[in-house]
């Protein structure tokens, strides 16, 4: 069971305190509106102080009609404060005070309700445990009139002894608990008032600890309207057992509007929540997609919290966005799966930055490497490796390959050309054919593999030991330096994978292999282009299309 505790505050200096927090937050062009109330005595003089004083502030005081004030019974204008002098039951009802400067206005509606009591009410609260004297909360009075009278009162009693003083001392006890009142008798413009304020001194447990104000709803939400509709927006925050005149709870918005906040406090669970209200009596369009931000502030640290307005329809279009994005995106990552060579053969065109020549070191884009010799030399291989692969990725596309059985010198050792060029090059192009590891072809290459210095006389087997050298050091590159990527072109018959190397049959499976149709137009091997492409590092320069058109066989 909920038990609902108001809210009173009526001390001057904590309203001009939360006035000016609010425009320090709300920043410029902001219009701040406050609710207040207060509880005041008949026959006592009051002030309601419109905001701290400001340079080029004007203020104007009105009542709820919108009535002036200048000429009412009992009331006085001075200044920014308005005067109950004194306060009258006819007096209840609103007071406004808008404040402008520049952009910025800023309105306190104060709610005033004047009873006719023995006692003052409580409107100030102290912990006695933590308070070694209370003072008399009226300092505008003594700044009026410094010979003001002052008399103390403890639950409505006097006191034992006589206590003329601003401030009464308190001995920090239990004992000192209950309610504190000062009347003090003061003259101003010639005529003479009485003015009183009462403040609680209660007890709290040893184990009190000041909670942190903290925003229990709203985080950061939206909320569906209807334009022409009410809506109240609702502030929930934890404030623990904190002294309720350090808390301060309001709404701020970026937007002009007539929209007061009302506030009170809920107690659940032994913990106490303050509650804000703001009412705004008719929705507009200039309060759709507009920030209503929540603060709750105590000395101890602050937070905050958000509504953003969306139109009601704005649910229905948001059904179809999401679903629609999500729809798109799957739909761009199955396009990228499909065409992702497409676009980065198109990004390399496109891209006006070339890549710097040699920058890395290298001299060749590809080496590449297959079985070759006389006995080949009108093999499918050979055709594919000295005239095809050059006639495309040279002359069209401005790749620098090294092909063994063309750019050798005569009369170099195999394994110094091999591990030279190797080391020179960013890929390594394996050519396989159907013959290209069968049995005889398995050389015990071991002396070549540590660099041995024997030679090699030319002999039948020649071609075979080269070819499997080559690929021996590409492969060793390639798996255990990771300096050199590896691609794997097949022609003439299908290979049979089962008699390729381990490494090779790794490469197989996560690269894949590329393959070449023989006897075939130029549309048919148009694929394995583009993905020999894909593969290969960026061309440095990209011939022209009148140069290669109808000029290359495939």
């Amino acid at each position: 069971m909920l038990q609902i505790k108001h809210l009173e505050r009526s001390s001057s200096f904590y309203s001009q305190w939360i006035l000016l927090s609010a425009l320090l937050i709300g920043g410029i062009q902001m219009h701040v509106i406050h609710l207040r109330t207060y509880d005041i005595t008949v026959g006592l003089a009051f002030r309601l102080q419109c905001n701290i004083q400001k340079q080029n502030v004007s203020v104007t005081w009105s009542d709820n009609l919108n009535q002036s004030l200048e000429n009412s019974t009992g009331i006085k204008i001075r200044g920014n404060a308005l005067w109950f002098l004194p306060a009258e039951s006819f007096h209840s009802g609103n007071y406004i005070c808008l404040s402008r400067k520049g952009n910025e206005t800023w309105e306190t509606v104060f709610n005033i309700s004047v009873e006719d009591e023995s006692c003052p009410r409580m409107n100030r609260e102290n912990v006695a445990q933590s308070t070694p004297e209370v003072p008399c909360m009226l300092q505008h009075i003594f700044h009026l009139d410094s010979q003001a009278q002052v008399t103390w009162l403890k639950n409505c009693r006097p006191i034992n002894k006589t206590i003329t003083s601003k401030i009464l001392p308190m001995n920090r006890s239990p004992d000192d608990v209950g309610l504190y009142t000062c009347f003090v008798n003061f003259t101003f413009e010639g005529q003479n008032y009485s003015a009183a304020q009462t403040t609680e001194i209660y007890s709290v447990p040893s184990d009190f600890v000041v909670t942190q104000p903290k925003v229990i709803y709203p985080i950061q939400e939206t909320r569906t309207v209807i334009l022409g509709e009410s809506c109240n927006l609702t502030c929930k925050a934890l404030i623990g057992k904190n002294g309720r005149d350090e808390t301060f709870m309001y709404w701020l918005h970026d937007m002009p509007s007539q929209s007061p906040t009302h506030d009170y406090i809920i107690e659940e669970n032994n913990m106490e929540y303050m509650m804000c209200i703001l009412h705004i009596q008719e929705i507009k369009a200039e309060h759709l997609n507009t920030n209503f931000t929540c603060y709750i502030q105590h000395p101890v640290g602050k937070d905050s919290g958000t509504v953003t307005l969306i139109p009601a329809n704005q649910n229905q279009r948001y059904f179809w966005i999401v679903p629609g994005l999500v729809f798109l995106l799957i739909l761009a990552v199955v396009g990228f799966y499909l065409f992702k060579v497409d676009l980065v053969l198109a990004y390399r065109d496109l891209c006006c930055l070339p890549v710097a020549l040699h920058a890395d070191g290298k001299s060749y884009d590809a080496y590449v490497s297959y079985l070759h010799g006389n006995e080949l030399s009108l093999s499918s291989t050979m055709s594919f490796a000295l005239h095809s692969l050059p006639a495309v990725l040279e002359k069209r596309y401005g790749y620098k390959l090294f092909i063994s059985g063309r750019d050798e010198l005569p009369g170099e050792a195999v394994h110094d050309v091999v591990a030279d060029r190797m080391n020179r090059s960013r890929r390594l192009i394996i050519v396989l054919t159907s013959h290209s590891f069968e049995p005889q072809t398995q050389q015990d290459i071991k002396p070549l593999l540590l660099h041995s210095e024997s030679t090699m006389k030319p002999d039948p087997s020649m071609s075979q030991i080269w070819g499997t050298y080559e690929q021996r050091v590409g492969l060793y590159d390639a798996l255990v330096k990771e300096g050199l990527k590896v691609i794997l072109v097949q022609v003439e018959d299908k290979v049979d994978e089962s008699s390729l190397p381990e490494s090779l049959r790794y490469i197989s499976r996560t690269k894949g292999i590329l393959r070449w149709r023989q006897d075939t137009s130029d549309s048919a091997n148009r694929k394995f282009w583009k993905h020999l492409r894909y593969r290969m590092p960026r061309g440095q320069t990209k011939k022209s299309k009148q140069i290669t058109e109808l000029q290359e066989v495939f």
